[in-house]
């Protein structure tokens, strides 16, 4: 079976969205993933709404949450749609409970998403470190300043962590150089990539940095191997009230493949 897809590009986290309806997902997400021409580092399939009015839904590939996609995705929407100018969309997005209103600019080709604030927050101790636990919808993630990112550190994590969220993610980040490098985990597929950036991995890094933050809007700018991915975080009376996460993204052509 062939896939009509669509292949996004928001700052080098390169997202395959398949239109096409696909029976077996895991196996058409590795077939994908292994396609070394795409480049990919994540795969969601497209559900068309039911009627005109209805609401166009993106789910990953182990039902994962994932703000990349998520802003990728209403831009693509809101192309098919044929808006204009700067819109919000609203999606749904695997993960998630609730709608996702999509702030894109057509003009500019950037988008940005609100995500809901984490549901939870723990901590982990790990090599004399007491590393920060956000638990968002869909994804769970652990911010790890200053620790070398392997795949041994990352594995050493997620058998701590208890309980098994829809996927895990490791924001390994040097203070120094500012520099966040994202590894991503996603249970349904038993796949582990260390990502050239990531959306929600980006809000749960600026929810740590402006943790000292009692009221206002605190701004990031994550500096990832794949770009840069600007997060605001407003609080008020130290409660976080809205998070998003917002830049350019690119959307190529409909394309074939197998």
């Amino acid at each position: 079976m062939g896939y009509e897809i669509i292949v996004a590009d928001p700052a080098k986290n390169i997202t395959i969205m398949v239109l096409n309806k696909v029976e077996n997902r895991v196996e058409a997400a590795r077939f994908l993933l292994a396609d070394a021409a795409l480049g990919a580092e994540q795969v969601g399939f497209v559900v068309p709404p039911k009627n005109l009015q209805g609401i166009w839904r993106l789910e990953m590939m182990g039902g994962e949450f994932c703000g990349n996609a998520a802003r990728s995705f209403g831009l693509l929407v809101a192309r098919m749609q044929g808006l204009q100018g700067n819109q919000t969309v609203t999606i749904g997005m695997s993960g998630m409970q609730d709608l996702l209103p999509v702030m894109v600019d057509l003009e500019q080709g950037t988008a940005a998403v609100r995500i809901p604030r984490p549901l939870a927050q723990a901590t982990l101790d790990i090599d004399g470190q007491s590393l920060p636990v956000y638990h968002f919808d869909g994804i769970t993630h652990v911010i790890a300043p200053d620790l070398l990112p392997g795949k041994l550190l990352f594995y050493d994590i997620k058998n701590r962590l208890k309980g098994d969220p829809d996927a895990l993610g490791v924001m390994f980040y040097d203070t120094h150089s500012q520099i966040m490098r994202p590894a991503v985990y996603v249970y349904a597929t038993d796949s582990l990539v260390f990502e050239s950036s990531c959306g929600s991995g980006s809000a749960a890094l600026a929810v740590w940095a402006t943790r000292d933050r009692v009221e206002g809007e605190g701004r990031c700018e994550v500096v990832q191997p794949g770009g840069i991915i600007e997060v605001r975080v407003r609080k008020r009376q130290g409660v976080i009230t809205d998070i998003s996460i917002g830049g350019p993204v690119t959307l190529s052509e409909r394309r074939y493949i197998g």
